[in-house]
Parts: C-alpha cells; structure tokens; sequence
C-alpha cells in the first residue's frame, strides 16, 4: 500500500482520481487532497511524505511549481494538467509521468506502473524513493539555496546565505540563523552535508556544521578547538580529526 497526496482545486476531478484509484490500485490510501500552493506547504510541513503526489499545474492561488521552489518535495509526482505546455518544468521536478485531462483510468494505470519500476530500480540500488527525489529539483546548482522553516503558523523561506549553523541537539536538528533566531528542521545532518556548498558550510563534529560566514573565531585549548558564533550562546567544539581541514577550509 502506497500513501498518495492528492493537489488539485477542482472537487469534481479530485473525486473522479478517487475513484480511478480505487479502480486500477485498490488497496492505496489517500492521505489528503489540498487545493492551493499554500495548503499544500501546510501539508508537508505537518505531515509525513507522502509516497506519491497527483498534483494539478493551474491551483487556487498560483502555479505548483511554487512549492518546489521553497519545498524539498520528497516523493515522485504524477502531474495531471489541462495544459501541455509544461511538460519540460514537471520533469525538472519530481515528475515521472505527464498526464493530459481529461485522465483516463489507463493513463493513470500506465503511470502507476512507471511508479512500480522505479521503486524497483532504487530499491535494487539500496536507495530510497524519497531520499532520491529529495535531491532533485535544486535549480541550477547542485546545492540549495534556501530552506522553508516553520515558525509558529507560518513558513517562512528563508536563504542559505542567512543561515549560521546547524546543531544536532537532544529534541532534534535545530538551525540558527544570522539574526540570531532559531527553529527546528526535518533533515538529518548527513542529509544535509550533500545539498550544503561546502565552500560555505563545513562539518566540524557529529553535531554541528558551522557558515563560514558566521564564524567570529576559532580558540584552541587543552581540550582542542572551538568556534565562536554570535548566533548561539557559548562555543561549539571542533571535532580532533576535523580541526586540521577545518582551518584550512577556513583559510581558502
């Protein structure tokens, strides 16, 4: 069984893909239908990935290709759109398959297969479907440019370049920013060392990967090295066998 989002705005077409599931993939369960841009970053911040999205083009308040631009969408899409014109955009996304309405049962069936031997490749690989698509969609480099962060009720979007450090704390992964506020955030620091510029941010422990922009100063003692970062009381230790490459990534 397979957990699926709907995205549309239109209440007739979000029964009719219903049902059409309910015919050629009884057994799947659908997890919400969202009908705007906003609602559905609501939903990916206050819930689970799902396994697959059905997502309309033309939503309530704007295009959906403003979510992947603030959103790290972790699950394959199948983007189902009155319009042909955008077919380049959805595969540049997380788009597997491009469906024209009205959809038929057979397109929707056809799509699901692709589904099914994607799964089976990156499983045969050792990767997962949503550890791989986490990765797509970064734009023109290869390392991201801003995260979305819950802050209360809102999201905000907020680039890497305002970001002090990241910190592995008790309760979860907590980010700091510039300005000295801070907020919890679903990635693990692994994860974040693949979509992170290393020419910007640098792993110094198990715990923390530091900005270079942030840094005030590096102190050595007895115990070894520390940094110093206005954004968070106190220093944060250097690892022994990463303060050599530490300060040299520091130098360049």
């Amino acid at each position: 069984m397979i957990n699926i989002l709907i995205v549309e705005d239109e209440p007739l077409a979000v029964e009719r893909l219903k049902e059409m599931l309910d015919h050629v993939a009884p057994g799947n369960n659908v997890v919400g239908a969202t009908t705007s841009v906003g609602e559905t970053l609501q939903f990916f911040q206050n819930n689970p990935a799902p396994d697959l999205i059905l997502m309309d083009i033309s939503l309530a308040d704007g295009s959906c290709f403003s979510i992947f631009e603030v959103c790290d969408v972790m699950a394959p899409v199948i983007f189902c759109t009155a319009y042909d014109k955008y077919a380049l955009d959805a595969f540049q996304t997380n788009g597997i398959a491009y469906l024209l309405k009205p959809v038929t049962e057979t397109d929707l069936r056809n799509a699901l297969g692709k589904l099914d031997q994607l799964r089976e490749t990156l499983n045969r690989s050792g990767k997962g479907v949503q550890q791989s698509f986490r990765k797509i969609g970064l734009g023109e480099s290869e390392f991201k440019s801003r995260f979305l962060i819950k802050a209360g009720d809102k999201l905000l979007p907020v680039p890497t370049s305002q970001l002090a450090c990241f910190i592995a704390e008790e309760h979860g992964l907590k980010v700091y920013m510039l300005n000295g506020s801070s907020y919890y955030l679903d990635y693990t620091l692994a994860e974040l060392e693949e979509i992170l510029d290393p020419s910007q941010f640098f792993r110094i422990s198990r715990q923390a990967i530091v900005a270079c922009e942030a840094v005030i100063s590096v102190t050595s003692n007895i115990r070894g090295a520390v940094v110093s970062i206005d954004a968070v009381s106190g220093s944060i230790p250097v690892a022994r066998d990463r303060a050599k490459n530490f300060r040299e990534w520091l130098g360049q």
